[in-house]
């Protein structure tokens, strides 16, 4: 679940940071396009419906009281991973477009305390989510317990019924019906 959160947290992180940096569309979209950032359009994709099924999974999971999530190590977590995996992104994609570093500097400067910024505000809205599910679970009572139904017959025996002879040969055919007079 972490790791989804803080994959939709990092690249949320990454295009704030640089509208912050560049708030010129025209002039973002060059540095970015010289600076090796051509996949963020389907990362970006992909961040959000990994951080949707975390967030998701992590709804369920305490609605159905199957996980405890202590939102304060959630948090160390995500702020931690998301300032070193933004790091990472930026060193790696200077060198594979051969960009230079010249404006790293500046990214991390904004870019980190971002980086902070956005994984406190996902975990604000996880630690809601938990809360959310916790009054469902409380609504909903004990977990959901899946009792086996009893199997009641028609003529009040408990043997099982005799499949009749006539109609269709086994297996998956259109029903058919037998008229006696």
């Amino acid at each position: 679940m972490v790791l989804g959160l803080a994959l939709g947290g990092v690249l949320l992180g990454h295009t704030v940071a640089y509208r912050l940096l560049l708030p010129d569309a025209h002039a973002r979209t060059l540095e970015l396009a010289a600076s090796g950032h051509g996949y963020l359009s389907g990362a970006n994709v992909v961040g959000l419906v990994a951080a949707v099924i975390a967030l998701a999974a992590l709804f369920l999971g305490r609605v159905l009281r199957t996980s405890e999530i202590n939102v304060r190590h959630l948090t160390t977590r995500l702020i931690g991973f998301q300032m070193a995996v933004f790091v990472a992104m930026e060193v790696l994609e200077r060198i594979a477009s051969g960009g230079g570093v010249h404006h790293l500097p500046a990214v991390l400067l904004v870019g980190l305390p971002v980086q902070a910024a956005i994984a406190l505000l996902v975990a604000l809205v996880a630690r809601l989510m938990l809360r959310v599910a916790a009054a469902i679970a409380g609504r909903l009572g004990a977990a959901a317990r899946w009792a086996v139904a009893p199997v009641t017959y028609a003529d009040g025996s408990a043997a099982p019924r005799q499949r009749l002879l006539t109609g269709s040969p086994p297996g998956r055919a259109p029903p058919s019906f037998v008229v006696t007079a």
